[in-house]
This record gives C-alpha cells, sequence and structure tokens, in this order.
C-alpha cells in the first residue's frame, strides 16, 4: 500500500529559534516529504493574493532528521533595480535567503519524524511569515528514499547518481521509481547563500521516455535596472535552468536509464559548472510523470489524465501559465505554479509571478486551500485557477474554475499510488 497526505504549516517570525511545529494526523509514518512554498502567508482556508510581499520561494525534500535538502530564491517587490538571491542546503528542508545581502535568513528542520505526522523546528527564525506546503508519501510499498544533491557537470553528456534500491527496468505504461527535482543558481557550498538570479527549476520524471520528463524553470535577472525575467517549462526534461542574467536555458537534463541503485541522466546542455540542484528519489509504490494541456482562457474547461494502470492515490502539478516552450527556448515572465490535491475537496496551490518588463519590481503570490493550481495577475489578484473536477482509481480530471489563462496552456503532473490488488475470497462454507 502506498499513502499519501498533504497539508500546510504557517512559519511565523514570532515562532523563536528551536519552536517546534508538530503536523499530525497523516494516520501513517511518512517515508517521503516534500516543501514547497513562496513567500505569502495565509491561514487555512483563507486563500490570498498580494502585489505588495516579496518572493521567498523553494521546495524542499525530507526522509529522516539526518536526510533533508531544500533550495531558496528571492526577489525584492518594488525595487528600483532587481535585488535577487539564490541558496541551497542538506542541512535543512525549508530555507530562506536574504536578497540584500546573499546570506541565509529563514530555515526548518527536521525534528522528528512521527507515528502520526512529522516535527518541524525552527532553525533560524523566519523575516516574514510563511505558509509551506508538505506533501508526505508512506506505507508499505515505499522501500528506499534518497535525498542526494547535483552539481552541474563540466562538460555535456551522462552522469550517474545514487538512488538506493533502484533497478533497470523495462519500458512499460507505469513505474514503481520516481525523481522530484529542484535547483537554484547558487554554485556556493551548502547554507551559503548568494547575491544572485532567482533563478528556480521544479522537476519530476519516471521513466526515458521523453512525455515522462517534466520540468518548469523561471528566472530574475538580478541587478536589473529594469526587470528582465524569464521562464521555460517543458516535456522533455526534467532539469532546466536560465542562463545568468537572463535569456534561454543553459541548463538542460533528462533521464538517460536507471541503473542497479543509481540512475543516469543525460546533460544535454550545460554552462556554469557546480550551480546546485537537489533530488528525491523514491522506490517502491507507482508513480507516472507527464504533462497535459487545457483551455485556461475558457471557463468550465476539463483535461483528463485517463488509463492510469494502477490506483490514484493523489498528484502534484507544476506549471507556468504558458503554453508548452520551444525545446531550448525561453518565453517571458518568471511564473511558476504548484499544487497538490486527493480529491475535488482536499486540494491546495501557491504561486508566485515576478513581472517582465517593469521599471521596479513586482511580485505576485498566491496561496489557494480550494483549488489544486492558481496564479496570480499583475494587479495581485486571482489570474486564473484549475481544479480537480473528479479523481477516480485510474483517471483525474481537472477543470478551469477561473478563466484568464491561455489556450494549449501546459501542465506538468506527478501521479502516483499502488497496484489494483484482487478482492480475497474465502472458501464456502461447507455443510
Amino acid at each position: 500500500m502506498l499513502n499519501f497526505a498533504h497539508g500546510a504549516v504557517q512559519w511565523l517570525t514570532t515562532q523563536a529559534l528551536n519552536t517546534t511545529i508538530p503536523v499530525t494526523g497523516l494516520g501513517f509514518i511518512p517515508k517521503a516529504i516534500r516543501f514547497y512554498w513562496v513567500g505569502l502567508q495565509s491561514n487555512s482556508p483563507t486563500n490570498l493574493n498580494s502585489e505588495a510581499v516579496n518572493e521567498r520561494r523553494g521546495v524542499g525534500f525530507a526522509s529522516s532528521t539526518t536526510s533533508r535538502a531544500c533550495v531558496g530564491t528571492s526577489s525584492i517587490d518594488n525595487s528600483a533595480a532587481a535585488d535577487c538571491g539564490s541558496i541551497w542546503s542538506n542541512t535543512q528542508c525549508v530555507i530562506t535567503v536574504d536578497a540584500l545581502t546573499g546570506a541565509k535568513d529563514g530555515a526548518l528542520d527536521i525534528s522528528s519524524i512521527d507515528t502520526d505526522g512529522f516535527t518541524l523546528i525552527v532553525d533560524d527564525v523566519t523575516p516574514a511569515n510563511i505558509t509551506v506546503f508538505w506533501e508526505a508519501w508512506g506505507g508499505d510499498d515505499i522501500r528506499n528514499v534518497t535525498i542526494g544533491e547535483i552539481a552541474e557537470p563540466a562538460a555535456t553528456g551522462i552522469q550517474t547518481y545514487t538512488a538506493t534500491g533502484f533497478q533497470v527496468s523495462a519500458s512499460q505504461a507505469y513505474q514503481d521509481q520516481c525523481v522530484m527535482f529542484a535547483g537554484v543558481q547558487a554554485v556556493s557550498a551548502t547554507d551559503v547563500g548568494e547575491q544572485q538570479d532567482s533563478g528556480l527549476h521544479v522537476g519530476f520524471l519516471t521513466r526515458n521516455a521523453t512525455d515522462n520528463n517534466i520540468t518548469v524553470c523561471g528566472n530574475s535577472d538580478d541587478a536589473s535596472a529594469t526587470m528582465d525575467t524569464d521562464g521555460y517549462n517543458f516535456t522533455g526534461d526534467c532539469i532546466s535552468m536560465i542562463v545568468i542574467a537572463g535569456g534561454n536555458p543553459n541548463a538542460r537534463a533528462s533521464l538517460s536509464s536507471w541503473n542497479n541503485n543509481t540512475f543516469q541522466l543525460n546533460w544535454s546542455l550545460r554552462t556554469t559548472t557546480n550551480r546546485r540542484s537537489i533530488y528525491m528519489a523514491i522506490k517502491g509504490g507507482y508513480w507516472q510523470a507527464g504533462s497535459i494541456t487545457i483551455a485556461g482562457n475558457t471557463l468550465n474547461s476539463t483535461a483528463t489524465i485517463s488509463g492510469v494502470p494502477f490506483n490514484i492515490k493523489g498528484v502534484s502539478l507544476i506549471g507556468a501559465m504558458k503554453t508548452i516552450s520551444t525545446a531550448g527556448t525561453s518565453t517571458v515572465q518568471d511564473r511558476i505554479g504548484f499544487g497538490s490535491g486527493v480529491s475535488p475537496t482536499s486540494r491546495n496551490s501557491a504561486a508566485v509571478l515576478d513581472e517582465n518588463g517593469t521599471a521596479n519590481a513586482e511580485i505576485d503570490l498566491s496561496v489557494y486551500y480550494d483549488q489544486v493550481l492558481v496564479y496570480p495577475s499583475v494587479t495581485g489578484t486571482l489570474q486564473t485557477a484549475y481544479d480537480i473536477s473528479s479523481l477516480s482509481a485510474n483517471s483525474l480530471t481537472l477543470t478551469t474554475d477561473t478563466a484568464g489563462g491561455v489556450a494549449n496552456e501546459w501542465i506538468g503532473y506527478l501521479i502516483f499510488g499502488d497496484l489494483k490488488r484482487p478482492v480475497s475470497v474465502g472458501h464456502p462454507f461447507i455443510a
């Protein structure tokens, strides 16, 4: 069995150093946890949009008190010239960076993994109130979890990374191993921030088929007098990063092969040696990464993932409110959305838009508890929203709840679950 739960914690400026934040009610012991945040805070069930809060976004992974990693970026709202920061860590699971100094200015770590959840601890007091969304996987099906770091290589080609329990597997419709990625522009050592472009990438992979590698990437050019922001969203890569100072992606990678206790990525493009990414590799359960398109400009339009050969337990979404990028070519606007859900009534989402072409920096943020994917507008209101219309054993349907997106809009997904099991029938009574 694979178990999944999702939710949020409120990370507040009033929480002193070493304050613990318990998360309970999961109903299982979590084995793998993923976090994401954008810099805005609101308690459930209150949704919130803003155009007056700084971007503090990132992604983190954790499997124990000693195995965790995270990446974070920052971009200052209303700055006359872009002020951005970048950081990564293998000693915390949530992190923020001061864009003005490049120093770490907030961090959460795992205090304990509990029988019914997990507990976070404040390692560095946050400078702003932030909602941190979490996704947790557990159950007997999950056999191994590996959290690691990736340094952008010095040359293109094949690179090998540790993934305990991974095996060579044939091409198939579903996969019992998965890797989640996130990365930033920083090249410094762990916990050492940089005054650097706020580049962030997020990705999933489940097979070496093109359709099962997905990535979203965004970047704001630090110190640019007129805001220069770019984005990239693509099916076929699981890692991508925009060139520093703005432009097209100058790092791209996709799965080459699964191997025993490792996986290999093929770096088709790289530029900045040691630029840092993190990953969480999970062996067990069943996973399918991919992408769909939806009419984001048409109310009540739908898009369906169907014919899934396992019991779906939940979904993670990423997007950019754009059509799919041309391979290796960025488009304007640094916009990234995250979402999690298990049903039409249990979902949440967060998003950031760092606007391109403005004289001063304009940051727009959203945090929602009744949509599975949202994007803010340039005026700090809701631009577009997507919800779960239905989620059954082998299909998932998304619907456009607020029609502010684009036609043929790309949405990346990771669905997961466990195998359909036959019903056990006892022997009939014999007189």
